[in-house]
């Protein structure tokens, strides 16, 4: 069964994490992501990023696409403004849907957390 799950970020770690991740570093991050490649701790260091964000934010992209592989996440990511974000899951239950995504480096930092959870049922 698959799961949408509507995360609400902090705001007051969102505005941390927008003030120390320089727009450049963000960028590789995203264009990498679309590539399928995670950028390690000395690239995102070398962008600007302090060492403990820069930790966060590999665990965090790891994770995510380790679930990908694994099947676990079939399609995520922030919606515009982020204030909330929404992550496709292929779980047997919902509490395990809720449990993949509370395992997220982010979601175990305070970045983010479930606001809804749907069962969905993928048409096209």
């Amino acid at each position: 069964m698959q799961y949408v799950i509507v995360s609400r970020f902090d705001p007051e770690k969102t505005a941390t994490l927008q003030r120390d991740l320089p727009a450049e570093a963000f960028s590789a991050i995203d264009q990498a992501t679309k590539d399928g490649i995670i950028l390690d701790l000395s690239e995102l260091t070398s962008l600007g990023v302090s060492d403990e964000l820069a930790r966060v934010l590999v665990d965090h992209l790891s994770h995510l696409t380790d679930l990908r592989t694994s099947g676990g996440l079939v399609s995520g990511g922030p919606c515009e403004g982020f204030k909330h974000a929404i992550n496709i899951f292929e779980a047997e239950t919902e509490q395990q849907a809720c449990e993949l995504h509370d395992a997220d480096p982010l979601a175990k930092h305070g970045f983010f957390v479930i606001d809804q959870v749907y069962g969905w049922n993928q048409v096209f």
